[in-house]
């Protein structure tokens, strides 16, 4: 096996539909001095099986099995320690990287010895490849600190990052729930520059499995319990808490679940996602009502009849 110049560290948890995709991805970069670290967290489906083929045939891929589920930070922790790269780069279960992916950031990394994170503008992926659609993000280290005080900007399947000074913060905690990156994002902003390449490395599946807009709520508490700890990092996280709890009070959960639903079907239309749309329509009337629900269908059936209007 060659030296490895990059960890690849890919979580899975029932991920069989989009795991080979993903996989391949990462096999067929133009860098070929890599170990892909799987690290399957107790699935009930095939990605076990998936996962071993795909170990039997290439020597760089590292799998590991859990007998109980510990959840993505624990794994995510657990995948840093088994690194032998101080490079690792993250990489999602549905998601696929662009060949150069890896050498480009690593190439970055190399040249800009300052920057502990590095990630990439995205390509949310369309129902065919001709539909994706280009993201673009802050990307440099003053401006990315400044946007993460109000939400994340950095895409955690895109990034790269130095594995000493991660592990020296911490890792990953388990008590940011759903936003277990954007805790991370905030702590290494306070020491450390995140910067962004100006160019599409990863295109990102707008997956709406499992998505309710009540886990949207949930997800919100703990991006407030993020910030929370962020701006008062001398206090408890029982007064984190009750700040994030405050935070949430103040906001419309009518208004927040409108804007969730309509920015999710919207970006679903553009991508040309059609069924997902309509699935998630459906899902959504539990929290937004009958009559916007009805509204938001008409929405999808006229752009699949008129494919310009979204």
């Amino acid at each position: 096996m060659e030296s490895v110049k990059v960890s690849v560290l890919l979580p899975v948890y029932n991920g069989g539909l989009t795991l080979s995709q993903a996989i391949a991805s990462i096999l067929c970069q133009n860098m070929t001095e890599f170990e892909l670290i799987i690290i399957d967290d107790c699935s009930t489906d095939n990605s076990a099986s998936i996962i071993r083929q795909y170990a039997e045939k290439d020597s760089r891929i590292n799998p590991v099995f859990h007998d109980v589920n510990i959840g993505l930070a624990r794994t995510l922790n657990e995948g840093l320690s088994l690194a032998q790269s101080d490079f690792v780069a993250r990489m999602d279960q549905d998601d696929e990287s662009l060949p150069q992916r890896l050498r480009i950031q690593h190439d970055y990394m190399h040249g800009h010895p300052e920057v502990t994170v590095v990630g990439s503008y995205v390509y949310h992926m369309g129902a065919k490849q001709e539909f994706d659609r280009l993201v673009e993000l802050p990307s440099e280290a003053e401006q990315i600190k400044q946007t993460l005080l109000q939400y994340n900007c950095m895409y955690h399947p895109s990034v790269m990052m130095r594995r000493n000074k991660i592990c020296d913060l911490g890792g990953y905690q388990a008590e940011f729930k759903n936003a277990e990156d954007y805790d991370l994002w905030l702590r290494v902003s306070k020491i450390y520059p995140l910067t962004n390449i100006t160019e599409p490395l990863l295109r990102y599946r707008f997956s709406v499995t499992g998505m309710t807009l009540s886990r949207k709520w949930e997800q919100l508490f703990y991006v407030y319990l993020a910030q929370a700890c962020h701006e008062n990092e001398m206090r408890s996280m029982e007064f984190a808490n009750l700040k994030a709890q405050e935070m949430l009070k103040k906001m419309d959960k009518a208004y927040f679940l409108r804007e969730v639903a309509n920015g999710t079907i919207s970006e679903l239309l553009k991508l040309k996602l059609w069924r997902d749309a309509i699935d998630l329509t459906w899902k959504f009337s539990i929290d937004v009502g009958v009559k916007k629900s009805v509204h938001l269908l008409m929405r999808v059936v006229k752009s699949y009849l008129i494919p310009h209007v979204s």
